[in-house]
Order: C-alpha cells, then sequence, then structure tokens
C-alpha cells in the first residue's frame, strides 16, 4: 500500500512539474523573424540608411529594427534592404510562419516576408517597392496550413500567377504558372516550398492573398 501511494504522490509531482514547464515554455517570448545584421562599411549604411528612410515616409506605421529592416504590424511584415554592391549580402532566410518574396533570383536582393495565415489579409507589394519586382520566394510554416496567391494585379483582383502548392486550380489562373520547384520536409509539421527564379508571366506579381486550405482561390 506504502509503494502504491508513494508511486502516486511521485506521478502527481511529475504531472504538476510538466505543467509549469509548459505554462512557462508558453510565456517565453521569442521573435517571429531574425534580425539581419550584416556587416557593412560606413558608406553602405548610409546607403540602407537611405532607402530605409525613403520606405518609412512612403508608408507610414514602418518601425526600423536593424540597420537593414522595417517592420509593420508588429511584425506581420518584414522589410530587409540588401548590402549595396555587387558583393552585397542579401538575407537569405526565411522564417518559420513566413512568406518571403525576394527581388532578385536565388533568393538574394530586398526581401519581403508576409506572415502568413488564412487570416492574413491581402497584400499590395507596392507598398513596399516590390510590385512586379518579385523574381524567387519560399515559404515557410506547417504542411497544409494556408494557401497563397501571387496576384498580378493590386488588392488580389486580378490574374493569379503563382501559387505555394503544386494542387492549386486553375479556376482565375495565368499561364506559365509559379508553383513550387523544391519542397523540403523540415520535421512532422513543417516544410519549405520554394521557387527560386521566375520567369514569364509570373514575375508580375503585384500583390499577394491568402486562403484557407479548402477554398479553391482567395476571395
Amino acid at each position: 500500500m506504502n509503494r502504491k501511494w508513494l508511486v502516486g504522490v511521485v506521478a502527481i509531482c511529475l504531472g504538476i512539474g510538466a505543467l509549469f514547464f509548459s505554462a512557462k515554455q508558453a510565456t517565453l517570448k521569442r521573435s517571429p523573424y531574425a534580425l539581419f545584421e550584416p556587416p557593412m562599411t560606413i558608406e553602405q549604411k548610409a546607403l540602407v540608411q537611405r532607402q530605409i528612410d525613403r520606405q518609412l515616409i512612403s508608408k507610414s506605421g514602418g518601425h526600423q529594427v536593424s540597420a537593414t529592416q522595417v517592420t509593420y504590424d508588429e511584425g506581420a511584415v518584414v522589410l530587409a534592404f540588401p548590402v549595396p554592391g555587387d558583393a552585397g549580402q542579401s538575407d537569405r532566410t526565411c522564417d518559420y510562419g513566413y512568406i518571403c518574396l525576394w527581388s532578385a533570383a536565388d533568393f538574394a536582393g530586398r526581401k519581403l516576408s508576409l506572415l502568413s495565415s488564412a487570416k492574413s489579409r491581402p497584400v499590395d507589394l507596392s507598398d513596399y517597392g516590390m510590385s512586379a519586382e518579385v523574381s524567387s520566394w519560399q515559404h515557410n510554416n506547417k504542411a497544409g496550413s494556408v494557401k497563397i496567391f501571387g496576384v498580378d494585379g493590386p488588392g488580389a483582383r486580378g490574374n493569379m500567377v503563382m501559387s505555394n502548392i503544386r494542387e492549386v486550380i486553375l479556376v482565375k489562373g495565368c499561364c506559365p504558372f509559379s508553383i513550387p520547384e523544391d519542397t523540403r520536409v523540415i520535421d512532422t509539421w513543417t516544410e519549405i516550398n520554394s521557387q527560386s527564379r521566375l520567369t514569364g508571366n509570373n514575375d508580375r506579381i503585384m500583390s499577394i492573398a491568402f486562403a484557407p486550405m479548402f477554398m479553391l482561390f482567395a476571395q
């Protein structure tokens, strides 16, 4: 009897400890995006800062969070500027939970990261100097969590020219159509879809739309 009682007490203690640990883990805050802090000369810093200043003037509500980055809507939008120069470093990492769009092929140049969920509202790329400028993209999120569409008009109105999933039905589509050329499964739930080089019709994305997986196309 004493042994059973002792085992029961230990189990209860372990359960309480696990609850406290889980609660502590749940309260820990982590930045949803990584800061991009590449080494730069004084001249390069000045050039990037001028770009950041122009961005903050052209679209209000932004905050500079690093020498190269501006965020909007508490990190739902992150704009990263590359280091100026032919050998300038670009932020090539797409953080979990984001769809990332680059102005150059092979995930280089200016990078726009948009928090991706089925509840996300359409984003006009002209607000961030990226309208018809997308040359590569990557989506890092839970598999099957959200459909993403690139549209060749503002406000998600126009032809779909890109999607993050291969199975999308082209109800309002336009060909040639951009779909992931590479899919990497990171763990049980996470996968990264990407296309390193957009060509033809699909490099004229002007807005990004989001939709639940059960919807055929963005509303």
